[in-house]
């Protein structure tokens, strides 16, 4: 790069968004630190004498291999989490309903956890800050621990120990996985997008071993929550040492604290940011579209197709196996840049609108009364549960990387900031779609409440690419003003530099 390239890298403005960035030429130095192409992140880059291989960007394999041990450790703290939480599934609904307790208290006990951790996602980083990425997470395996043991005074009724204690564990399960995913975005800062479809799998992983685990414990313990919750505990709690030793070979583990002469980071600044807002917004409704989707479409295909519960469960097994199949091909294509991460998520926020249209059918599709069950369960069941399947991945794992890159010219706190607000974001989805979703399928029947969710998803994905084509024209535009106001500063250095030489010759000249 010239010298001329370099003076107007330099002086490119920071965010098109912000005309302030234009003037923070200051903070350049520590933004570049979480760029991808960080010149002093040398594990993250290949090593070799060839200099073509030194400048190739390292590939998903290579930083798999090379940083095996913090993604590892992330993936197992995830299953553990995630198992943990899904463990009372197969016998706490049935326990409360033969208590007598009434359906809403039982949606209230099970919305406790996912409201825990909505709220201490937003703030868990800051701990990290404060206190240091491995105690926090070693502090959250342990309260998560703590919360399973204590449900065992709930017994099978204490709805009340129930809720406290599932809402405690959700904000351990908060702590620790958002600290997590800082450490990970710390160490390996262009692996975000490998991140997110490692953190899916193991998160669907733990969903299926757990109630598996549960089940079992609860039968072999005489059909009482004691036993499987007491093991559950057991389990975290020896998950926690093990992750602690993993996390002392993790380098950049922690961030340092914002000084008390340095401006904290806030959220409005994330809210004044439009291609932030746009993302998370289609974050937060694709996350609506998997909290509805347990609520509204198996008591549909009951209805309209009889299907039995063993049929419904395939359905599941197409959704969750897809989901889980897919999500980490597509972290590692997002990874290297096969294709562009908002054309992914379109592309996702499509074919998801697609099977919501299909599993109704939605009237929009003006589809036959005439077809066969056997035809509706091929395309409507079937064919839907594969086109969501595979949409949902594709639109879910670019947002992290996305919202990553919409803030992280703000600095690294802002990176970390965005890790709380991305979890905050799904489980606000999840919690939003499971207590309206089967109001909204309710009012309107499930074709109509399809139709909604899909026109959603289609709504929220022209915004998107509305917002970066805006982005990216600004961008260009003021990039553009940058390169014109520097040749017309250069022009006008030679001009004078002309002017004096011709006045030094005339001097010359009169002296003669």
């Amino acid at each position: 790069m010239s010298r001329r390239e370099r003076d107007r890298e330099e002086r490119r403005p920071l965010d098109p968004w912000n005309d302030s960035d234009s003037e923070r030429s200051d903070d350049r130095a520590r933004l570049v630190s979480i760029s991808r192409d960080d010149d002093d992140d040398d594990e993250t880059r290949p090593t070799s004498r060839d200099d073509d291989d030194e400048t190739r960007p390292t590939s998903s394999w290579e930083i798999l291999s090379k940083h095996r041990g913090v993604m590892g450790v992330f993936c197992f703290a995830s299953v553990v989490s995630t198992a943990s939480t899904s463990v009372p599934f197969p016998f706490l609904g049935n326990d409360f309903r033969r208590a007598g307790l009434p359906p809403f208290l039982v949606g209230v006990v099970f919305s406790a956890l996912p409201a825990g951790v909505l709220v201490a996602s937003p703030f868990a980083q800051r701990l990290s800050w404060r206190f240091g990425a491995k105690r926090c997470v070693v502090c959250g395996l342990l309260a998560q621990a703590a919360a399973v043991a204590l449900c065992v005074l709930g017994g099978e009724s204490g709805y009340v120990v129930w809720g406290v204690m599932r809402l405690l564990q959700g904000m351990a399960i908060a702590l620790e996985s958002v600290t997590m995913l800082c450490v990970v975005t710390r160490a390996v800062p262009d692996a975000v997008s490998i991140a997110a479809g490692l953190q899916e799998v193991s998160a669907g992983f733990g969903t299926l071993i757990g109630p598996i685990i549960g089940g079992y414990l609860y039968d072999a313990g005489g059909s009482s929550p004691t036993l499987p919750l007491l093991v559950n505990a057991a389990l975290v709690l020896l998950a926690a040492p093990v992750v602690s030793r993993a996390l002392e070979t993790v380098r950049n583990v922690d961030a340092e604290a914002p000084r008390e002469d340095e401006e904290k980071p806030k959220f409005r600044r994330l809210l004044a940011n439009p291609t932030f807002v746009a993302i998370a917004t289609a974050a937060l409704v694709i996350s609506t579209s998997f909290g509805g989707i347990p609520t509204t479409l198996p008591l549909h295909l009951r209805k309209t197709l009889n299907l039995s519960a063993s049929n419904i469960g395939v359905v599941y097994a197409i959704l969750a196996g897809l989901y889980a199949v897919i999500t980490p091909i597509v972290g590692m294509i997002s990874h290297d840049s096969l294709v562009g991460d908002v054309a992914l998520a379109v592309v996702g926020m499509g074919c998801m609108s697609i099977a919501h249209l299909l599993f109704g059918p939605s009237a929009l599709l003006r589809e036959s009364s005439e077809v066969s069950d056997v035809a509706r369960w091929n395309l409507n069941v079937l064919a839907a549960s594969c086109v969501y399947g595979l949409g949902s991945a594709l639109a879910f794992v670019p947002l992290l990387p996305l919202l990553q890159a919409a803030v992280k010219r703000e600095g690294p706190m802002y990176v970390d900031m965005v890790n709380g607000v991305f979890v905050s974001l799904y489980f606000s989805g999840e919690l939003l779609g499971q207590l309206f979703g089967a109001s909204l399928a309710s009012a309107l029947g499930y074709p109509g409440a399809g139709t909604l969710w899909a026109l959603a998803l289609l709504v929220v994905a022209g915004i998107l690419i509305v917002v970066e084509g805006a982005h990216a024209a600004l961008s260009g535009w003021w990039h553009r003003r940058e390169e014109r106001a520097e040749d017309e500063d250069e022009e006008a250095g030679l001009d004078g530099l002309e002017e004096a030489l011709l006045l030094d010759d005339s001097d010359s000249d009169g002296m003669e």
